[in-house]
């Protein structure tokens, strides 16, 4: 196993392991948050099967697309500032769970790559 194969695995551990964040009250946020769900529910799916070996990530479709879509998610929560009341704690909750998801997807994304 490689390197990159044994930090993806790790990753996807990691990121199995953290609770989804609750949802948010204001519609900034849950229009922020409807995105990264569609994200989540992506690249678990195809992150599970290439953990269990049963598919190659080679095999998942555009994961430089779907790194690109994290890492915009985390630069447009920035954006969004600081939050008060009910959701100044899941916005710290989603930093981590969206850390965690955008390093399972650049590690899956640095294994799709052609050796």
């Amino acid at each position: 196993m490689t390197d990159t194969a044994a930090g993806f695995r790790a990753a996807f551990d990691a990121f199995r392991a953290l609770p989804y964040p609750a949802l948010p009250r204001g519609e900034e946020l849950r229009d922020w948050n409807s995105r990264l769900l569609d994200l989540d529910g992506y690249v678990a799916g195809y992150a599970a099967r290439v953990r269990d070996g049963r598919i190659g990530a080679a095999e998942v479709p555009g994961t430089g697309a779907l790194l690109l879509e994290a890492e915009t998610l985390r630069r447009d929560l920035d954006a969004l500032g600081p939050q008060e009341g009910d959701d100044a704690e899941p916005v710290d909750d989603y930093r981590a769970y969206l850390g965690a998801l955008e390093r399972m997807v650049r590690l899956l994304a640095l294994l799709a790559r052609p050796v």
